[in-house]
């Protein structure tokens, strides 16, 4: 039996210069950190005796005895890809729900390849992990995603990536001292809008006449190296509120199908209720939204945002790990 754990991710900025049809012609960089909850994926290899050589177990329960009659497209293909000619039993479990924005796809995706890696007994490298990723939602799967998320939950920690030119890429880690991170993490409150989406519809709007949003897109590639330099000389943290604002200001005037009229109410009240900024995490149009906001008034802007769910958050060093 293997079992594997990877973490969700949250992006800050630079979301959107990680789609290979972006980065490949004009380069992008995005920062973002994996977060303590988990996507897990449970693995094993099943015995002849059982009537069907498949059991998915996930939001729902598939058994076949054909790989191809797999319901879930990323099981499918992945045993198809990386486990062919075994019979398994596969359970996922998440912290979080999908569709909301952290990654959850990537996760599944990153923890899926590590767990069929793990039953053919192979060993693989989180930076090769991430690359199979990435080239299994968007070639395998044909995903209108990103690259960043594979990554962020294949490595874990505090991530400044950059793309390209061409297909490359390559991860800066930002080790920030525990005082200063501790300040960092005091001030992110993770609220649950409630509406699900699925991010590949969304991000396809982005993606339409991408060349002429070429000012915007580089805006927010500025902002991803601006934070940067705030986090690694341990500046001031109340820049960062005013520049996730305008972060979601690109991301709609970008792509129209990443807000919603209920968002834009959620996003009035947590500035009423004290937030110096915010942005709707992944795609948008629904999902986690990410609020910037001085410790001292944490606790009452949660209560202020009721009945929107408050998820706690730290920032996981740890990237996708095999534990049996």
């Amino acid at each position: 039996m293997i079992i594997t754990r990877t973490p969700y991710r949250v992006s800050l900025f630079g979301g959107g210069t990680d789609h290979p049809d972006w980065y490949q012609k004009h380069c992008g960089s995005v920062i973002s950190f994996a977060i303590n909850k988990y996507s897990y994926i449970n693995v094993r290899e099943l015995p002849p005796f059982f009537k069907h050589n498949f059991r998915i177990a996930y939001s729902k329960v598939e058994l076949s005895n054909d790989s191809s009659d797999i319901q879930h497209p990323a099981v499918r293909e992945g045993i198809r890809k990386f486990a062919p000619g075994i019979n398994l039993e596969l359970h996922h479990h998440g912290d979080l729900p999908a569709r909301s924005g952290v990654g959850s796809s990537s996760a599944f995706a990153v923890g899926l390849i590590h767990s069929l890696y793990g039953l053919n007994d192979q060993k693989i490298s989180l930076n090769k992990l991430a690359q199979l990723a990435i080239d299994f939602e968007q070639k395998t799967l044909n995903e209108a995603v990103g690259s960043q998320d594979q990554i962020a939950c294949s490595l874990g920690g505090l991530n400044f990536i950059n793309f390209g030119p061409g297909d490359t890429w390559e991860v800066e880690k930002l080790n920030l001292l525990p005082k200063y991170l501790e300040e960092v993490e005091n001030r992110i409150v993770l609220l649950y809008s409630g509406i699900d989406r699925l991010s590949s519809d969304i991000s396809k709007s982005l993606l339409n006449n991408l060349d002429s949003k070429s000012q915007m897109m580089n805006r927010t590639q500025e902002l991803a190296v601006k934070c940067k330099e705030i986090f690694i000389s341990e500046g001031d943290l109340s820049l960062v509120g005013p520049m996730l604002n305008e972060s979601w200001e690109l991301k709609k005037a970008m792509n129209p199908s990443a807000v919603t009229p209920l968002l834009e109410d959620l996003f009035i009240r947590a500035k009423l209720a004290g937030a110096e900024g915010g942005k709707i995490l992944g795609a948008g149009g629904g999902g986690f939204c990410l609020f910037w906001v001085e410790p001292k008034i944490r606790e009452v802007f949660i209560k202020k945002m009721a009945p929107a769910v408050a998820v706690p958050i730290r920032i996981s060093h740890e990237g996708s790990t095999r534990i049996i």
